[in-house]
């Protein structure tokens, strides 16, 4: 298994998202191919589980920097 640490995504609608492991509680970065999803879990907060799914067919563009184990 890959382990995404940080990730830049451009959208159609032109913004730009920027994600990294272990900032602004960030725990889970992951690429869901089967789903079309992309997934950032940031885990436990104010008593329930926060995620965010971007659609990938809304991405233009998306770099990523895997960790090396």
């Amino acid at each position: 298994m890959k382990i995404i640490e940080k990730i830049e995504i451009s959208m159609m609608n032109e913004t730009i998202h920027n994600f990294r492991k272990g900032e602004f509680g960030v725990q889970n970065i992951e690429i869901n191919e089967k789903k079309g999803l992309i997934e950032i879990d940031y885990g436990v907060q104010e008593g329930g589980q926060r995620k965010v799914l971007i659609p990938i067919e809304n991405i233009e563009k998306c770099e990523f920097m895997v960790k090396n184990e």
